[in-house]
């Protein structure tokens, strides 16, 4: 019986659009990678954030002008979305100078992909989440995995 409703829930998963935007984030943040891997053995990190910083840009024209140049500005929401793009631009940068060093990109990639651990102490701390036994283990399996990509 557990089994069957196991498979009812991933089956409802698979409908849900948080999974698919998920998906195509990870998808994305894979071609993101590959392509920042290229550009950082070319160009300096600080460089490469400057030019990545116009394909963030055109991007958001591109859904300022889908959404007919409608902004939907809060106080609140612009300083958290403030502080994101910030540390998104220091993790970019940092993520630059860590492919410019000559690691595999491999080994890059999956030590940097590990920030979701990160959020979840943070989430843990600020927001007051909690977490299971078994995502604590699959966290630890994640720290295995890099350790072992690493060597």
């Amino acid at each position: 019986m557990y089994r069957l409703a196991n498979i009812g829930q991933r089956v409802t998963t698979l409908k849900q659009k948080w999974f698919w935007y998920s998906i195509t984030s990870a998808f994305c943040w894979a071609g993101f990678a590959i392509s920042a891997r290229y550009g950082s053995t070319e160009l300096p990190a600080n460089m490469m954030q400057f030019v990545a910083a116009f394909g963030f840009v055109a991007f958001g024209i591109v859904l300022l002008a889908t959404r007919g140049f409608r902004l939907e500005l809060n106080k609140r929401g612009a300083v958290y979305g403030t502080i994101a793009g910030v540390l998104l631009a220091a993790g970019g940068l940092a993520l630059y100078a860590a492919y410019r060093g000559g690691s595999n990109t491999a080994v890059v990639t999956t030590a940097t992909s590990l920030y979701p651990m990160f959020t979840v102490l943070l989430a843990v701390i600020f927001l007051h989440e909690r977490i299971t036994f078994r995502q604590s283990i699959g966290m630890l399996f994640a720290v295995a995995a890099i350790v072992i990509l690493s060597l």
